[in-house]
């Protein structure tokens, strides 16, 4: 008998968050009308989530 899929949605969430927030900044930073400093400040935050999310991640995997 096969084991129930067990999915760990702060895993999953994390995940997701790492991902898109460097897309959404890169996007941002595309964009003409918004100031240089606004378009600095989402790469900064897009960067520093993706990193919490890896760190978060990583400790995760090495626990199992």
């Amino acid at each position: 008998m096969r084991q129930p899929i067990n999915i760990d949605f702060d895993y999953v969430s994390k995940a997701i968050v790492g991902i898109a927030s460097p897309v959404v900044g890169v996007i941002t930073s595309f964009q003409e009308q918004i100031e240089w400093h606004l378009r600095v400040a989402s790469l900064l935050v897009g960067l520093a989530v993706g990193l919490m999310s890896l760190v978060a991640m990583a400790r995760k995997l090495r626990r199992k």
